[in-house]
């Protein structure tokens, strides 16, 4: 059996949790009980670690059933990366566990762990096969002094475009006040200075009217039940002639919200008052909308 040897901090409760695949990328602080132990498990030889730690107490649905095997049996067992370590702490991406979980044990991540990994198999994520292949077109042709992502999430992304506009202010929302907090834990301990993120919503976002000059939402719309009136709001905080920049999948792509297609679309982008253009990439639909007043 093992003992405890520190403890979990972070800002994600059990329903930021449910984003698994995104939540990947969040810092992590692991803070020990005896401090002067931090150089004892981390060598600065070693980039990577596993971390064995309290089990979440959630179960994901059968088709991502290697989480639950990985994350919510006896035990959670997580391999994480190392960001930074100084005297008493040490901070990690890739831990998945709720605030206040127990650490038990801390081993490096070697050649004889990842030996075998060119062989594993994995249960195919459509979604995030998606995602890769056309936010790396995307971002950085984003531009703007005052920058909004809606729906943000974790904050990967925002802080992704806060890093090619450092002289902007980026805005993170996010209606979900954990994910909004964690992404802000994220930009601190890596140090962007120029990104803030807020909890809200995109049918009320806490902005002034005319304030933002660009905005972005991405694979966000298509979870909403109200995707014109988010248009709409997105549209009301846009500087006249302001763009927002949007990424969404196509029909054969996901299973869940309003399956759409390109043309349909631009026609709901065209309907709350922006001129736009729409390309395929992929397997999403890429909108370049302008703010027409």
């Amino acid at each position: 059996m093992f003992e405890e040897i520190g403890s979990v901090r972070n800002e994600a409760d059990a329903e930021a949790l449910g984003l698994l695949a995104l939540f990947r990328d969040s810092i992590n602080e692991i803070r020990l009980n005896e401090p002067e132990s931090v150089s004892t498990y981390f060598n600065p030889n070693y980039s990577h670690y596993i971390v064995v730690h309290t089990p979440l107490s959630i179960r994901y649905p059968e088709k991502r059933e290697e989480w639950n095997l990985r994350f919510s049996g006896d035990v959670g067992v997580s391999p994480v990366e190392l960001v930074v370590a100084d005297e008493s702490t040490a901070c990690v991406k890739g831990l998945m566990a709720v605030n206040g979980s127990k650490v038990y044990a801390i081993l490096p991540y070697t050649s004889i762990d990842a030996g075998k990994a060119e062989a594993a198999k994995f249960p195919e994520d459509r979604m995030g096969r998606v995602r890769a292949g056309v936010l790396p077109e995307v971002l950085p042709e984003i531009r703007g002094e005052t920058v909004l992502d809606v729906g943000c999430g974790f904050g990967g992304i925002t802080m992704e475009i806060a890093g090619n506009n450092p002289g902007s202010k980026v805005y993170g929302i996010e209606i979900h006040e954990s994910l909004a907090a964690q992404a802000q834990m994220d930009a601190d301990v890596q140090g962007v200075p120029n990104v803030e993120f807020r909890t809200g919503s995109a049918y009320a976002l806490p902005f002034e009217a005319g304030s933002i000059e660009t905005a972005t939402c991405f694979f966000m719309l298509h979870h909403l039940e109200d995707i014109r009136h988010a248009l709409f709001e997105i549209k009301r905080v846009l500087k006249a002639g302001g763009e927002l920049i949007a990424v969404e999948p196509l029909i054969q792509h996901h299973d869940h919200g309003p399956q759409l297609l390109e043309a349909e679309w631009k026609e709901l982008f065209e309907g709350a008052g922006f001129d736009v253009e729409a390309e395929d990439k992929d397997g999403a639909v890429v909108l370049k909308a302008v703010n027409r007043e």
